[in-house]
């Protein structure tokens, strides 16, 4: 009787093992910038962050850095060391990197 049960039980087990997790939820933080803008960034992946800045939405993608984690895109650059502390910079057209004066931005 006890090997029967398990020859059931052990389908069952195998299938819940082999279920997609669902994906995890976008980690979102609220900066305050010493600028006196406040700028929501949710991070979906290792790879992108979607920036809610002055009521628009600008989606940044990883770029090199040498420290920290470093996104570009929409004319922004968003560099973060570790997730509490960052720094917004504008991109002039054609930069990958920020020459102008950044912003820092803290998160509690």
């Amino acid at each position: 009787m006890k090997i029967r049960h398990t020859l059931l039980i052990a389908p069952a087990l195998l299938l819940l093992g082999c279920r997609t997790p669902a994906p995890a939820a976008a980690r979102t933080f609220t900066y305050a910038c010493t600028d006196g803008r406040t700028v929501q960034a949710a991070y979906p992946d290792t790879h992108t962050t979607v920036l809610t800045l002055d009521g628009q939405t600008q989606r940044l993608q990883v770029a090199v850095s040498a420290d920290g984690a470093r996104y570009v895109g929409d004319h922004w650059q968003w560099w973060t060391k570790g997730m509490h502390d960052a720094q917004l910079a504008a991109l002039k057209p054609g930069q990958t990197i920020a020459s102008g004066q950044a912003v820092t931005c803290t998160a509690p």
